[in-house]
């Protein structure tokens, strides 16, 4: 298992944090191709990667979960006080849409063997 450059390192935090691979790129120094084969090729890379955005992600959600407490108990008061199901609803809504409970993102794998293994099965015969 190879180490990360900082230009790598620097690059995929850029990139976790929503950088353009145009503005990544350029901060790091490297070219967009170069980029561009690391994400594609460099599973060292991408797994970093892919650790750096399941590790924000983690930490967004546990940002929520402290709201979600209030949350619910303001949908509560809502569902309880309220005469119109259309504001019920959009309240309910709203609070798991925040949640993320009714969206499927995944994210790729942060380990490295099994990106390479995963990118070797898909030989395309085109």
């Amino acid at each position: 298992m190879k180490e990360l450059n900082a230009k790598q390192l620097q690059t995929a935090v850029l990139l976790s944090g929503g950088t353009t691979i145009t503005l990544a790129a350029e901060q790091a120094g490297v070219t967009r191709v170069t980029l561009h084969q690391w994400l594609k090729n460099d599973d060292e890379f991408i797994a970093y990667l892919n650790s750096l955005k399941r590790d924000l992600v983690d930490s967004a959600r546990a940002g929520l979960q402290a709201s979600v407490a209030l949350a619910i108990e303001t949908i509560n008061t809502i569902m309880t006080d309220s005469d119109n199901d259309v504001v019920r609803l959009n309240a309910a809504k709203e609070v798991l849409n925040r949640a993320g409970i009714n969206h499927a993102h995944t994210i790729g794998s942060d380990d490295a063997e099994r990106l390479r293994k995963e990118r070797l099965l898909k030989i395309d015969f085109y």
